[in-house]
C-alpha cells in the first residue's frame, strides 16, 4: 500500500509540475480591427508619398506636326455628269450664245471639257449629238471624278 501511496503522489506531482509549466490561452484576435488598422495604415502612408511640396520641373512636350489630308483617289473612268433640272445648253458660255436645246432633268450626259470661262462645262448633246456648254449650277457630278483628265476648252 505504502507503493501505491507513493504512486499516487509521484502522479500528483507530475500534474502539479505540468498544470505549472504550460503556457497560458493567447486572447482571441480581433481580426476586423486588425484589418482596419493595416487599412488605415496603408492609407496614411500612399496618402503622404502622394504628396508634393514642390513643382515637379516642366517636361517637354513635342508639338504636334500637322497630320496631311489625304486626298480621296479620284476615278479617271468617269466621264459622265448627271443634268440637273431641265438646263439649257448653248454652242458657248451662256445666253448671249445660241440655244442648242434644253436637257431634260436627271439625264446622264458624257461630260467633254471644262469651259475656259469659270462655272461652265462642255457636254455631249443627248439629242443633237454634238457639244455644247452647261452651266455648272446645272450638273452634278460626283466628288470621286477625276476632272484633270478632261480639256479646257474655248469658245
Amino acid at each position: 500500500m505504502n507503493r501505491q501511496i507513493r504512486t499516487v503522489n509521484w502522479m500528483l506531482a507530475l500534474l502539479t509540475v505540468s498544470a505549472c509549466t504550460s503556457e497560458p490561452t493567447p486572447p482571441p484576435v480581433d481580426v476586423v480591427g486588425t484589418m482596419a488598422i493595416q487599412l488605415a495604415s496603408v492609407m496614411l502612408t500612399q496618402t503622404v508619398a502622394a504628396y508634393s511640396p514642390t513643382p515637379l520641373p516642366p517636361t517637354i512636350t513635342p508639338i504636334p506636326t500637322e497630320t496631311p489630308t489625304i486626298e480621296p483617289t479620284k476615278d479617271s473612268s468617269k466621264k459622265t455628269v448627271t443634268v440637273v433640272g431641265q438646263s439649257p445648253c448653248y454652242f458657248g458660255p451662256g445666253p448671249a450664245y445660241t440655244l442648242e436645246s434644253y436637257i431634260s432633268d436627271t439625264k446622264i450626259v458624257e461630260l467633254l471639257g471644262i469651259g475656259s470661262v469659270p462655272g461652265w462645262y462642255i457636254v455631249m448633246n443627248p439629242y443633237f449629238h454634238q457639244a455644247c456648254w452647261i452651266a455648272a449650277e446645272n450638273v452634278h457630278i460626283d466628288t470621286d471624278m477625276d476632272l484633270t483628265q478632261f480639256p479646257t476648252i474655248t469658245p
